[in-house]
């Protein structure tokens, strides 16, 4: 019988892996930057990254979008005019560039007869080069370009813009996700340290990062100083509004477990209850009731508790996942088949080992 039990639990457990199958794309649009690629060989004494988590008030679903503002300290040992490129996948938008507080425009690559000594066509893709013996595919679509007069000794230059953070729409608790390409520090002659600074204004908690150990965090604000950055192919960071402990609990847990758990409980009272039917005849119907209710509980244990935490995270008590009921509608009549079938069994060897 034990067997038995272990074969309806694992079965379960294949439910709760497929219960979140994803019925269409479940990713909102996601920026990539990274940093400006230098066409000459000059030395950046330090960078500063500031990243404000804005909420994008003309969206339904008032999602959240990042603002990125970056400092470039460089050192010329003459005066140069140097062309410098922006690479963005997917960027929502470029505010300004300043060159020594004096503001430029940037443009767009793909602009009709546009030529640039760094860039060539090579077999139907454009190719940029990042110095004499390196080209890479890029999309002409996601650069910028624009030539940053230098003067000798030290200058800056200030890139604004925003981006999209993307996530998954299957999360019920939204973990937006920031990333930056580090890579190009290693075409200047020299980058020094990277401070970056997210700000947070007390209404979000960072999630997860590959930055190490924050310099300083608060409630507004987290630090971060990246050192030998050219060793560092990019950053990563996720964010998330903050909520409840309890909610940060049951998500900790998952609905998905605590619905396995409550289908285990269930499984084994009805096993105790068909126990007791033939042990001192009471619960004449308990295997009749226990297959109509136990099968389809396992579904409504998974609504409640998703849509409590939705509720806690999100205000709205409503299960947030996509295909959700398509999916109860194509695998319940399975579950009730395996665990009727299941539960008959034990009922016959229950009955026949009390009966000997």
């Amino acid at each position: 019988m034990k067997y038995k039990i272990l074969l309806t639990t694992v079965y379960l457990l294949l439910a709760v892996m497929t219960l979140f199958a994803n019925m269409a794309n479940p990713m909102s649009p996601h920026s990539i930057t990274g940093q400006l690629v230098p066409a000459a060989k000059l030395k950046v004494t330090n960078e500063r990254i500031d990243i404000h988590l804005l909420a994008d008030t003309a969206d339904y679903n008032s999602d959240y979008r990042s603002h990125f503002s970056i400092v470039y300290n460089i050192h010329a040992e003459e005066a140069i005019e140097l062309p410098l490129v922006f690479l963005a996948l997917n960027m929502d938008g470029l505010d300004r560039i300043l060159v020594n507080q004096k503001e430029i425009e940037g443009k767009k690559m793909d602009q009709p007869g546009s030529k640039f000594p760094f860039l060539r066509l090579k077999d139907g893709y454009y190719e940029i080069s990042y110095d004499s013996d390196e080209w890479k595919s890029i999309s002409l679509n996601d650069a910028f370009h624009f030539t940053a007069k230098l003067h000798k000794g030290d200058n800056s230059i200030q890139v604004q813009y925003s981006a999209y953070m993307g996530y998954d729409r299957r999360d019920i608790r939204t973990r937006y996700q920031i990333d930056y390409l580090l890579f190009p520090s290693r075409y200047w002659s020299s980058f020094g340290p990277i401070e970056l600074y997210l700000h947070l204004d007390g209404k979000m908690d960072v999630l997860t990062q590959d930055l190490g150990t924050a310099k300083l965090q608060t409630d507004s604000i987290v630090h971060w100083r990246i050192d030998q950055v050219e060793k560092k192919e990019s950053f990563h960071i996720e964010v998330g509004l903050k909520t409840s402990m309890l909610a940060q609990a049951i998500l900790w847990v998952h609905p998905e477990l605590l619905a396995l758990i409550g289908s285990i409980c269930l499984l084994c009272l009805h096993i105790r209850c068909i126990y007791l039917k033939y042990k001192t005849g009471r619960y004449r119907y308990a295997l009749l009731l226990g297959n109509l209710i136990i099968p389809s509980s396992f579904y409504f244990f998974i609504w409640f508790w998703s849509s409590l935490a939705n509720y806690l995270v999100n205000g709205v008590f409503d299960e947030k996942s996509r295909g959700f009921i398509l999916l109860v509608i194509f695998t319940l009549p399975l579950i009730y088949l395996v665990y009727d079938l299941v539960l008959f069994i034990i009922d016959r060897s229950i009955r026949a080992k009390l009966n000997r």
